[in-house]
């Protein structure tokens, strides 16, 4: 970590993440970001650099600030939670207030969150200007834009709004994340800026293995491939969102823990669908291109093909789901007689070698997959019922957690209508025993682990 000095606190939240050292694309763009300059950073997904912006702006905030210091803007909601999440962590021990704006979710929460003065807010570019809009969102006194998967910003049609919130952001320090350097995402940067490259997007990552499989019977060969491959989790990739939807239902009348993903789902029931395949159960993900992009989730091991990607652009982007984070993945395409004859298949085959079905290799994909925890749980939020529909204050459950914890331990509080949710620091899920039942303004609360 030479010439990158990070406060104690975050460097905690570093550690809580498991980071034991940084790596590579982070070692880059932390001095460029702390130097000032703006930056176009083209990394792979799994490369870490969504800690590589929120290190050195943590590292930068204020925790005590009347107004937003920070805003990452993100293409999706579902990136925007992940966003969050590890923000979460970072900030924990510098007791940084992070919240996340996005629609599908309600919006009251999100102007009582915006409410407690946080420094960082994550969101998409529809609810950050309706939020705008109603002045519940402050921009006037931002330190830093982060632009986060700008190119899918732009292609997405959310371009209009981005610039409406450039526009109210001045020549703010703008960190704008992309897989391509088209004209548009250049336009997002206001002045000079530095260009930090670390993938060629034209090629699968080295850590990934390329296989293919020609087949007359697709369903057939997935079928096999699933029962006769050593596969801890896999998403299996189609062009359409009733396919995907097909194609689970069948593999649940295989006893095989599925589920579907794609645009036509909830933004609630996505979001539960991500967690119980991150927490493994869910084995198997039947994905359109919605998950295609921006979304990290490590121990993927293989990525199935199973309709053919429309371009080699789309297959480099769904290959890229697995080997994150310094790991290795394993990609196989279905293709058949007709797909065969297409330039994006010929591509592929050039790219792959054969894989063979080894049918003594028996994998049960109906039990739940136990994941060993590598994310030291020294940080922990809880809920805690009864909320602003009490008058309750942050005051008083800082006054109540400090009977039974010390202070240094209490991190961020949020008070909701009708719950209250609060970091907790140096403890993990175990604190939950010591917290449920505590007494705030004369009444019991009940206390539960948060679930996002």
């Amino acid at each position: 970590m030479e010439n990158i000095v990070l406060k104690e606190e975050i460097l905690k939240g570093m550690h809580s993440l498991g980071y034991k050292e940084l790596l590579p694309v982070q070692k880059e763009v932390i001095p460029v970001i702390q130097s000032g300059s703006d930056c176009l950073i083209q990394a792979e997904t799994g490369a870490g650099k969504t800690a590589a912006y929120l290190l050195p702006v943590l590292n930068d905030l204020s925790a005590y600030s009347e107004y937003p210091q920070a805003l990452v803007i993100a293409p999706t909601r579902e990136l925007a939670v992940q966003i969050q999440s590890i923000a979460v962590q970072l900030a924990a021990f510098a007791k940084i207030h992070c919240i996340c704006a996005i629609g599908g979710l309600d919006i009251e929460k999100q102007e009582n969150a915006l409410k407690h003065y946080p420094a960082l807010v994550i969101g998409t570019p529809g609810r950050l200007c309706d939020l705008f809009r109603q002045n519940l969102l402050d921009l006037s006194h931002l330190k830093y834009l982060i632009l986060d998967e700008a190119d899918q910003i732009s292609s997405t049609g959310q371009a209009e709004e981005m610039r409406f919130l450039l526009e109210q952001t001045g020549s703010v320090q703008t960190v704008c994340l992309s897989a391509t350097a088209d004209e548009t995402v250049k336009s997002f940067l206001k002045k000079e800026y530095k260009e930090l490259i670390f993938n060629d997007r034209t090629r699968v990552n080295s850590a990934i293995q390329e296989y293919c499989i020609l087949t007359k019977d697709k369903t057939g060969t997935l079928f096999d491939l699933l029962e006769h491959t050593e596969i801890t989790s896999a998403i299996i990739f189609v062009n359409y969102k009733s396919s995907a939807r097909k194609l689970s239902e069948q593999l649940q009348k295989k006893k095989i823990l599925s589920a579907s993903f794609s645009s036509d789902d909830e933004e609630k029931k996505r979001l539960k669908i991500l967690r119980e395949f991150k927490n493994g159960n869910i084995r198997i993900l039947c994905a359109t291109d919605a998950m295609a992009r921006g979304i990290d989730i490590t121990g993927v091991s293989h990525i199935i093909h199973y309709d053919l990607p429309l371009d080699l652009s789309t297959y480099v982007h769904r290959s890229g789901r697995t080997a994150h984070q310094g790991n290795t993945g394993i990609v196989i395409t279905l293709i058949d007689n007709v797909e065969k004859e297409t330039e994006t298949a010929q591509k592929i085959l050039s790219s792959s070698e054969p894989w063979a079905i080894d049918e003594s290799v028996h994998t049960d994909l109906s039990i739940p997959l136990i994941k060993e925890q590598t994310v030291s749980q020294n940080t922990v939020q809880i809920l805690l019922r009864g909320g602003k529909d009490e008058k309750l204050r942050p005051k008083d459950v800082v006054g109540a957690l400090c009977s039974i914890l010390s202070f240094d331990d209490i991190g961020t509080i949020e008070i909701q209508d009708h719950y209250i949710l609060v970091t907790i620091l140096n403890h993990d899920s175990s604190v939950l025993e010591l917290i449920n039942g505590i007494r705030i303004k004369g009444k019991r609360r009940k206390a539960e682990i948060y679930r996002k």
